[in-house]
């Protein structure tokens, strides 16, 4: 379990470096639950009042025993803070629940913790209050609970504070103490933690080997869980199925298979959720997560190239000024590196609620982490095109650059709803984009069924109702398909068009595009499909046959343009010379070099029409027009 040492060596290097409690990295036995109240106190046990947690503030770091961690049905009862069902003493009373043992098993735990040599005056003062068994009804008289015929109604109905439970009887509950020091907020006070986490770990007795630190120590047997997120029950380790096939016939108990202790299984999960928190990248039900195990900064994987950049292209400068920036960017990561290093690359998933798996593992040790900074500049450069995507704001922005993976898996397996094309088979968008991650950490080829499944998909414009969103179906399988031809042709097309290039498909792609934009001129209609894009899918299967059909109702449009035109039928004989008759005439099936042939002509025609706009405008306005766009046809 490389990925265990690693993790726990991460903890440790977070730890010696930065403050704990400023980082976010939690404590050995200390967890996060979601808190509903707040009860505040006095530090001789006295309530003072209560108080609704808002859902965005109900983060809250609590001490936790190894069952209680990730405990389920039973009796587990956390190190303070805890359900009404644990630390209310009249809950019976106002629910007619037994809660007996719960509340027994928790006020005992908490009893040892006050009468320990780790003892605080803020715990006892909880504990104190705790027994006097009254804190519903000092609720119910704080307006925080809702009772009808002497019972908790199931709803909360006293509070438009919008919280993260549905049920009163489940409420999760945190505690302030006043009078005793500046720190009121005990899930803040780090001394406190301090103190639990000594008294905790000198409770563990029995020791056995860890196949982590090589020593004999503690042993943990019921590891953590919610390690993706708060509701997350799947674990990475677990061995309580006695019965059935989790190890026997292999080994006669758990301890047989692998035995790993406490502190390090805590260390280490704890680091796992404190990463995923921090640059974790979720798709899904999976997760990934690349990091460094002295805390470098690392690339982000399942980004655009506007990810690495975050610049829109306002013009349609091919030198790529984002490309600049981009570079800039991953020579900064490049750079923080030495002999020494070491990258981890981690990908989770659950195959099962219960079971979490460990989906990609990749290590990177010193020359090997500046092969994967160049792996992933390898895949922005050779995947490069001019794509698009919506902003928050609903507006299309434009770089020059690779889509991301969730954009590639997206487009490739997506359809248009509503507006937008999206794909709402999580498993699919999960298991695309996990098959794409060795081309962007490993150099791998492109996956060709991805490849053929995006193409296959910029050939059929009549599936979006928005022209906006087939053209961003366009790009991706452009970019998808120059990347497939760098891997398995060893073949560099530029997104600037190559008069040169004499393949077929990439010309008849040409072609569509200038009949498009004379269609698109003659009509001024930005939004209406012109007779290339209804026929964009025939003319892939019978280029020939569907062309005649496209050229003979060009005519019309050439009437109505007139001589404004002159350059594009210039342009269209000079494409159509390009191609030999005879091999037009047997051709059937373009392959996607026809998407990449049409963007570029499209793109090429646009910008020669901006520029001349503009430089008509700087005329107009004596040379002060700075040329810049919004949003392009």
């Amino acid at each position: 379990m490389s990925w265990m040492k690693s993790l726990y060596d991460t903890y440790e290097n977070a730890n010696k470096t930065a403050n704990i409690r400023n980082n976010g990295l939690l404590k050995v036995a200390h967890s996060r639950q979601n808190a509903q109240i707040e009860v505040t106190i006095n530090k001789h046990g006295n309530f003072i009042n209560a108080q609704f947690v808002p859902k965005e503030e109900a983060d809250t770091v609590i001490p936790v025993t190894e069952s209680s961690a990730s405990r389920g049905s039973g009796s587990a009862p956390h190190g303070l803070f805890d359900k009404l069902k644990y630390i209310a003493g009249d809950y019976e009373k106002y629910t007619g629940k037994d809660n007996s043992k719960f509340h027994n098993d928790y006020m005992n735990g908490l009893r040892e913790w006050v009468q320990s040599s780790y003892t605080s005056a803020k715990i006892k003062a909880v504990y104190d209050y705790l027994k006097k068994g009254c804190i519903i009804h000092d609720l119910i008289e704080s307006n925080i609970l809702s009772v009808e015929n002497g019972k908790l109604t199931k709803k909360w109905l006293k509070t438009d504070i919008k919280l993260s439970a549905g049920n009163q009887e489940d409420a999760f509950v945190r505690f302030r103490v006043s009078g005793i020091d500046d720190i009121t907020a005990l899930w803040q006070d780090s001394d406190l933690q301090d103190k639990y986490v000594n008294y905790y770990l000198e409770k563990q007795n029995e020791k056995e080997f860890c196949y982590i630190t090589g020593q004999y120590l503690p042993i943990s047997r019921n590891h953590p869980s919610r390690i993706r997120h708060p509701g997350d029950f799947a674990k990475l380790i677990s061995s309580n199925d006695t019965s059935g096939f989790t190890y026997r016939g292999r080994f006669s108990d758990a301890d047989e298979a692998f035995t790993v202790s406490y502190e390090v299984s805590q260390k280490a999960h704890n680091a796992l959720k404190w990463l995923i928190d921090k640059q974790g990248q979720r798709v899904g039900e999976k997760v990934f997560v690349l990091w460094g195990l002295e805390n470098e900064k690392t690339p982000p994987l399942l980004v655009s190239t506007f990810g690495f950049t975050n610049k829109a292209e306002k013009d349609f400068d091919t030198k790529f000024p984002a490309a600049n920036k981009f570079n800039s960017a991953i020579t900064g990561y490049k750079n923080q590196l030495d002999f020494k290093s070491k990258l981890i690359l981690l990908g989770l998933d659950s195959a099962t609620p219960g079971r979490l798996s460990v989906i990609f593992y990749r290590e990177f040790m010193g020359q090997q982490g500046n092969e994967l900074i160049e792996n992933i500049k390898s895949w922005h450069e050779n995947s490069t095109w001019r794509n698009s995507y919506k902003g928050q704001d609903k507006k299309r922005v434009y770089f020059i650059g690779a889509p991301s993976p969730v954009d590639i898996a997206r487009v490739a397996y997506g359809t248009e709803q509503n507006g937008e094309i999206k794909c709402s088979n999580e498993k699919i968008l999960s298991s695309v984009v996990e098959r794409i991650l060795p081309c962007i950490s490993d150099g791998a080829k492109i996956p060709r069924d991805i490849v053929n499944a995006a193409v296959n998909k910029s050939f059929h414009p009549q599936n979006y109702s928005v022209i906006e969103n087939w053209y961003e179906v366009l790009a991706t399988a452009c970019s998808v398909y120059r990347k497939y031809l760098y891997d398995y042709e060893k073949e560099v097309i530029s997104m600037v068009i190559n008069d040169d290039y004499k393949d077929l498909s990439y010309n008849c792609g040409r072609l569509l595009a200038v009949a498009d934009a004379i269609e698109r001129w003659a009509s001024n209609d930005k939004e209406r499909a012109t007779n290339a894009v209804r026929y964009f899918t025939r003319f892939s299967k019978r280029p020939c046959e569907t062309w005649s059909l496209i050229n003979d109702r060009l005519s019309i449009y050439k009437q109505q343009l007139g001589s404004k035109g002159n350059k594009l039928y210039y342009l269209l004989g000079e494409i159509s010379s390009k191609i030999d008759p005879e091999e037009f005439a047997k051709a059937k099936n373009l392959d996607g070099r026809m998407s990449l042939g049409f963007d570029s002509q499209r793109q090429s025609i646009i910008k020669e029409s901006i520029e001349k706009s503009i430089e008509k405008k700087k005329i107009i306005n004596g040379g002060n027009n700075d040329g810049s766009i919004e949003k392009q046809d």
